[in-house]
């Protein structure tokens, strides 16, 4: 587990997840058990951590009050709502190593889960937040969501685009790392008080982390193997949506060629299984593309680019246990791909 060599923030993180617990306990019947499946299955808990880590730096790693813990459960609620409803949109049979809740309990049922998972969100950040950060969340969501809709519609674009892909990540994914972050850092300094600037420089932190996070998961994501991502491989591509490495590979000189190959999938895509072998040989083709085109190598520099942004702003932070941490989990993030 990635905590297991920072003990201090493996203790908060078991605080939050008790505080998940007895949140996901509230509904009882199926909606309790399918998301208590969900949530106590291996996850990083990123998003809540760098909550707790934020505040710490801010407070110059004082405890974590009973406020922000709840307020991190809440952001981790949020994101399982968000995957939950990602799994049912792109039809995804596994989530964290199991089944996805909607093939596991059927999509009414996951829908609801999701929506639960929402409400309680904004009901703890009502409860607990300065009224600002519980605006600035509604905000996020709705980023979020929009940058949700754009990738469903990607794959009726026919365009190679980096700007649309990187607005697309950004609300996919930075937004709610910097969110975290903040959350984390200018409630703390309610708590204890705190410099500002702080509250600045690791909100920046989260959203370079965040950009480099999702150029990471979607490289995985085309080649990494499914055992490791606890999801399936080439689940963008198969859909239609188009990530960075293509992206770049597909604006190379062997455009052509690799256009060719994703024209096909496109055509078969919705064909019946017989032809399922040949549309994972031509998935096999397109990743040979790429990575020959420099896709992967040109998005993995991305990536790195974003990692480096984040830890010149790290070194900007107060010295301490805490600024270490994030430090090493910031190259960690960028590792998972080499």
């Amino acid at each position: 587990m990635i905590w297991a060599e920072f003990p201090e923030i493996r203790r908060e993180l078991e605080r939050v997840k008790a505080v998940i617990l007895e949140e996901v306990t509230r509904p009882g019947g199926t909606l309790s058990r399918g998301l208590r499946d969900l949530v106590t299955r291996d996850a990083k808990l990123l998003r809540p951590a760098f909550t707790i880590i934020a505040a710490r730096i801010q407070t110059g790693g004082a405890a974590v009050s009973d406020r922000i813990i709840r307020i991190a459960a809440a952001i981790e609620l949020l994101h399982v709502a968000s995957l939950i409803h990602d799994d049912i949109v792109d039809e995804s049979a596994s989530r964290r190593g199991g089944a996805s809740l909607h093939v596991e309990y059927g999509s009414r049922a996951a829908v609801l889960m999701g929506d639960y998972l929402f409400s309680r969100c904004f009901s703890l950040v009502a409860d607990h937040a300065q009224p600002e950060n519980a605006t600035l969340l509604s905000a996020a969501v709705s980023h979020i969501i929009s940058s949700e809709i754009a990738e469903t519609n990607g794959g009726q674009e026919t365009g190679f685009s980096v700007r649309r892909y990187m607005h697309r990540i950004v609300g996919k994914t930075a937004v709610l790392f910097a969110l975290s972050f903040h959350f984390g850092a200018s409630e703390a300094a309610r708590d204890e008080g705190g410099d500002p600037r702080t509250v600045e420089i690791l909100r920046r932190i989260g959203y370079n982390i965040g950009v480099g996070f999702q150029i990471i998961d979607d490289l995985l994501d085309l080649f990494g193997s499914s055992r490791r991502t606890g999801k399936p491989g080439a689940t963008d591509l198969r859909q239609g949506v188009l990530t960075l490495p293509v992206i770049l590979a597909a604006n190379s000189a062997q455009r052509s060629r690799l256009i060719r190959v994703l024209q096909k999938i496109g055509g078969r895509a919705a064909q019946p299984r017989l032809l399922r072998f040949w549309q994972e040989r031509a998935i096999e083709r397109v990743r040979s593309e790429v990575a020959e085109a420099g896709g992967r190598a040109g998005a993995m520099a991305a990536a790195e680019i974003y990692t480096r942004r984040a830890e010149r702003e790290i070194r900007r932070l107060p010295r301490g246990r805490d600024q270490v941490i994030l430090r090493e989990l910031t190259e960690r993030l960028l590792s998972r791909a080499s």
